[in-house]
């Protein structure tokens, strides 16, 4: 395992927002190294929309601009009394000031040289900029094919991409269709799917309450963790919940918060809302999912096939595996090496078919099988997986300093 070093992350969400893998990742790491999670930059154009929906308030102002949120492991809240601008004359004070809260927040904290950690292709102006030494681009997504993206949109991301790519000394991808498209950024890139935690492991085998929103459900209840987006096949959902009401068996239960624009995604979140069948729980903190996790009969991967979702690795898939849950999925690529334990389909009445199939299924040892393979597959494996890779990639950098020296 990595020790000693010093890792900085530049990531597209708070620290407290839905726990993804570099939370996971990052938490491990910081057993050993010293870590910097950067929260994302505040914008002058959303500045004044986060005022307006109330998601900015006198409280956040009075938060420390760093925070230990665990040992070993600080969080950077990016100062929002200075927002980006391209404004003409501001831009570039503004910039110059920004860099000097961050570079003085740093040395505090004795960061220099650190190993720099990209998520997005929009941080492809950070590297070169702090004495790193170590690039690693981590990619999840296929962000160019995020759906409302604009053919100029698709084509700024690409070339941000591209530019950290040629920079990077590895690039770490979460699924093989990534590792297909993502080739031609960077020679040294690998593939490092998703995990699960031990403390999840843990709850996987012991009895526990169910949370107060599902007590009573009728049952079945098929449940789903995880944002709620447009990813979503949310006319899918629709009919899961229209047939548990029309039959007045089984409830669907969707943990998460929700994000969709306006439009026909609104109106089926509406109309979700209002079924008897179906409870939305909101948010929930990562200590609270395992409690639901457990008391579902049957766990969902209810997304819409296309360019996105095959580059997937549902990482909540791990966390269901745990529990030793019969799973339902729509048919994604990364799914592969786990369908002896889970079911997938392609269309809405294979779907349903299979929910009926897992609603009925009493296979003990198929439950087992399914915690055994989750247990093979931990943050931990997969931190010592990168941590090879980063170690490995510092080592050529070391022999080609040694070349160019001699």
């Amino acid at each position: 395992m990595l020790r000693g070093e010093r890792i900085l992350c530049f990531a597209p969400d708070p620290w407290s927002d839905i726990w993804r893998n570099r939370h996971r990742l990052l938490s491990v790491f910081a057993r050993e190294n010293r870590v910097l999670y950067v929260e994302p930059r505040t914008y002058l154009r959303t500045l004044g929309s986060r005022l307006r929906a109330g998601r900015l308030r006198l409280r956040d102002a009075l938060r420390p601009r760093v925070e230990e949120v665990r040992q070993n492991l600080f969080v950077y809240r990016d100062p929002f009394y200075l927002p980006r601008t391209r404004r003409a004359g501001l831009g570039a004070l503004v910039d110059r000031l920004r860099d000097g809260v961050f570079r003085r927040a740093l040395e505090r904290l004795e960061l220099s040289e650190p190993i720099l950690w990209l998520v997005r292709p929009e941080a492809w102006d950070v590297p070169g900029k702090l004495g790193e030494k170590l690039l690693l681009y981590h990619v999840v997504d296929d962000y160019l094919s995020y759906p409302g993206v604009t053919e100029r949109a698709r084509a700024r991301l690409d070339a941000e991409e591209r530019s950290i790519g040629a920079r990077a000394d590895l690039v770490v991808v979460t699924a093989e269709h990534l590792l297909e498209l993502k080739r031609h950024l960077n020679a040294n890139i690998h593939h490092v799917r998703n995990a699960v935690d031990a403390r999840t492991l843990e709850e996987g085998r012991r009895p526990g309450p169910r949370p107060a929103e599902v007590a009573g459900l009728p049952r079945p209840v098929c449940g789903y963790v995880g944002g709620i987006t447009d990813k979503l096949d949310l006319e899918l959902l629709e009919s899961i919940a229209r047939r548990q009401e029309e039959s007045g068996r089984g409830s669907l239960v969707l943990v998460g918060p929700v994000n969709v624009g306006p439009g026909e995604a609104a109106e089926r979140i509406a109309r979700l809302r209002s079924s008897r069948a179906v409870r939305l729980t909101g948010p929930r903190d990562a200590w609270e999912i395992p409690a639901f996790v457990r008391s579902f009969d049957v766990c969902l991967i209810p997304y819409r096939t296309g360019d996105q979702t095959r580059s997937i690795d549902p990482l909540k898939l791990y966390e269901y595996l745990a529990f030793g849950k019969p799973v339902v999925s729509a048919d994604i690529p990364s799914l592969g090496p786990f369908l002896e334990v889970i079911r997938t389909a392609r269309d809405r009445e294979g779907f349903l078919r299979a929910l009926d199939e897992a609603a009925a299924e009493r296979d003990e040892a198929l439950a087992e099988r399914r915690r055994a393979l989750a247990a093979e597959n931990t943050w931990e494996h997969r931190a010592e997986q990168i941590s090879r890779a980063i170690e490995e990639a510092l080592r050529a950098k070391g022999r080609a300093s040694a070349g160019v020296t001699a």
